[in-house]
């Protein structure tokens, strides 16, 4: 089975920081190959079932397994194969007025990493959106791909994780008003060594955990500051903050405006 929609004209008809060039769904038999050939767009593989082949351009060779995704750039030589006596994988290929910052801001490589299961619905999504020949529909299908890249950088896909990870986002949620609640404190009441638990937070949410807390706090702060007549000693109280000045301070670098700017602004 080999299905691929594509974009009727080369360069799209819309002007976009991110388009959907095409996309397709794979199911190959060995010793199915493609390539080399040399292409200027983004590609995106995602593995199903089976196990593919992919040659770098160093000369390399990388395994796409169940699970995973990895990318040629722009500029790369393609080179792929079955490695498995059957492989199945969904791909999709990306251009766009900002592509490269894309590929930086998510930070794209070509070695394979795990994202969890494959997202058909979004690549079904996609393929409806690339038959729909309107700007409209091309613009829906570069969103479509913008999701898929940002579910490929989340690890894991953003399914549900390690318990441990899940148990410190419900104590955070749960308890962020405690000026007393911290990294170790939390590593302490869940029994494991806090270097333990910045490891499997930061894989599972792409952060530290200490960025965790404190993010969360200064989320419930704009909000009360925009939307409540509470002072700011009320909120950084209420806020898990342990004096207004440090709340202040808190705001300014995160958020670049005082709390009367901020108050000010959501009015």
């Amino acid at each position: 089975m080999i299905e691929a929609l594509y974009r009727p004209t080369l360069n799209g008809s819309i002007s976009a920081p991110l388009r959907a060039r095409s996309a397709g769904h794979y199911l190959v038999n060995r010793p199915w190959q493609e390539g080399p050939v040399r292409k200027p767009f983004l590609e995106l593989f995602w593995g199903i079932s089976g196990e593919g082949d992919f040659v770098a351009e160093d000369g390399g060779l990388w395994t796409l397994r169940p699970g995973e995704v990895i990318f040629y750039l722009p500029g790369d030589t393609h080179r792929i194969s079955a490695h498995s006596a059957q492989w199945e994988y969904r791909w999709l290929t990306c251009d766009g007025e900002h592509l490269d910052g894309v590929i930086a801001a998510f930070e794209l490589g070509r070695r394979p990493v795990s994202a969890g299961r494959c997202p058909h619905e979004l690549f079904a999504r996609l393929g409806r959106e690339l038959r729909d020949l309107t700007a409209a529909g091309e613009f829906r299908a570069g969103a479509t791909a913008y999701e898929i890249l940002s579910l490929a950088c989340i690890r894991g896909g953003g399914e549900a994780g390690d318990p441990l990870v899940e148990a410190f986002r419900a104590l955070v949620e749960e308890r962020f008003d405690e000026t007393s609640l911290s990294v170790d404190a939390i590593a302490s009441e869940l029994g494991v060594h806090r270097s333990t638990l910045a490891r499997l937070v930061r894989r599972q949410t792409g952060i530290p955990p200490g960025d965790y807390l404190i993010s969360r706090r200064v989320q419930e702060a704009a909000k009360l500051l925009a939307g409540t007549r509470m002072s700011v000693k009320e909120i950084a109280v209420q806020c898990g903050f342990p004096d207004p000045n440090y709340l202040a301070k808190v705001l300014r670098k995160r958020l670049g405006h005082s709390p009367s700017e901020l108050r000010r602004q959501g009015r």
